[in-house]
C-alpha cells in the first residue's frame, strides 16, 4: 500500500540534509499528497521554499523540545500561525545543537561530581564539538576513561545507546537532568495553543523505559491533541497500542518518517525503514480540517 502522508520531516533549517526545495522535489517524486516539514525549533523552511515544486498539500509544522521528569522530549505542533510561532521560538531562546552540547558539559560535570562519578578536571574545556558532534559520545568516552566508573557502567546493555539507556534514564546513575535547558511543558503547550497550534506527542517509544510514564503524564495533564501512532521504528504492536490509547483518551493520531536525509540513510521519506511506514490518510482527515494549512 502506497503511503501518501508524511507529517514528520526535517531540512537544512535544522538537522536535515535536504534543503526545503529539495525535500519538496523528493516528496513529489514519491507521490506524497500531504507533507509537513517539522524542523527543530525552526519555521524558516516555510519562508524559503517554492511551493510550485510540490503538487500536494503542505501543513505547517515544527518539533519543539521540552523536558518531562528531567528527560529531554519533543512535541510536534501543526497548523499554527507561522509568524507568531517564529516569535514564540525567539522568546524561548532555544539553544542550537552546539550551544546545547556545550551547556550539557557543564551540567554533566556538576551533576556527576555530586554523585561521585569521575570526570577529568578539564572535562568542560576539553570538549570539542567538531570532534564529537554528539555530546553523548564524548560523555560516554570520558566516563570510560576512569576505572572508578566501571562498576556503574556494567548496567549498560552491550551495544545499547548510552544516551537512551543512561543519560535519559532517571533510574541510571548517569542520568542527566536537562530540565533547565528547555521551556517547561506548561510554557510550551500554552505557547503553541496561543498561536493556534495542534499538538502531537512524537516517537514516544524512543524514550525507552520512560515511554509509558511520560505518555500517561502528558495526556492526563496537558492539552494534547494527538499521538504520533505511525512512526519509522514502531512495530505493529506498538502502533496498535497507541491507537488504543488514542481511543481511550479521545485523542487523534499523526504519523511520519522523521526523515533527515543522508544523516539517516535507512529512513526514507514517506516510507520509513524497509518500507514499513504507512499513515492512513483517513486518520489524518479526522483532524486536519480543524487546522490551518500552509498550502491547500
Amino acid at each position: 500500500m502506497k503511503n501518501i502522508v508524511d507529517l514528520h520531516t526535517h531540512t537544512t533549517k535544522s538537522d536535515g540534509t535536504y534543503t526545503p526545495n529539495e525535500l519538496l522535489i523528493e516528496a513529489e517524486k514519491r507521490g506524497i499528497k500531504l507533507l509537513s516539514i517539522t524542523d527543530h525549533e525552526s519555521v524558516d523552511a516555510y519562508f524559503d521554499m517554492d511551493t510550485e515544486l510540490f503538487s500536494g498539500k503542505i501543513m505547517q509544522g515544527i518539533e519543539l523540545r521540552t523536558s518531562c521528569f528531567g528527560v529531554a522530549i519533543e512535541l510536534l505542533a501543526y497548523g499554527f500561525d507561522i509568524n507568531k510561532m517564529k516569535e514564540t521560538i525567539e522568546k524561548f531562546h532555544y539553544k542550537n545543537t552546539k550551544e546545547l552540547d556545550e551547556y550539557m558539559t557543564k551540567l554533566a560535570f556538576s551533576q556527576y561530581n555530586e554523585r561521585g562519578i569521575k570526570l577529568n578536571d578539564s572535562f568542560i574545556e576539553d570538549y570539542n564539538y567538531d570532534l564529537y558532534p554528539r555530546f553523548s559520545k564524548y560523555l560516554h568516552a570520558c566516563v570510560k576513561e576512569h576505572k572508578e566508573n566501571e562498576k556503574l557502567l556494567k548496567e549498560l546493555p552491550e551495544g545499547k545507546s548510552f544516551f537512551r539507556y543512561c543519560m535519559t534514564n532517571p533510574k541510571s546513575p548517569f542520568f542527566l537532568d536537562l530540565s533547565s535547558a528547555f521551556p517547561t511543558i506548561e510554557q510550551l503547550v500554552e505557547s503553541i495553543k496561543s498561536v493556534g497550534g495542534f499538538i502531537s506527542i512524537p516517537h514516544i517509544f524512543e524514550y525507552k523505559d520512560n515511554s509509558e510514564k511520560i505518555l500517561k503524564y502528558l495526556i492526563e495533564n496537558y492539552d494534547i491533541d494527538a499521538i504520533e501512532c505511525f512512526y519509522t521504528s514502531f512495530t505493529k504492536e506498538q502502533t496498535d497500542y497507541l491507537l488504543n490509547i488514542c481511543n481511550k483518551y479521545k485523542k487523534y493520531s499523526t504519523g511520519g518518517s522523521d526523515f533527515h536525509g543522508t544523516v539517516r540513510p535507512k529512513t526514507e521519506l514517506g516510507r520509513g525503514e524497509n518500507n514499513n511506514l504507512y499513515v492512513p490518510i483517513e486518520k489524518i482527515e479526522e483532524w486536519s480540517n480543524k487546522v490551518n494549512i500552509f498550502k491547500d
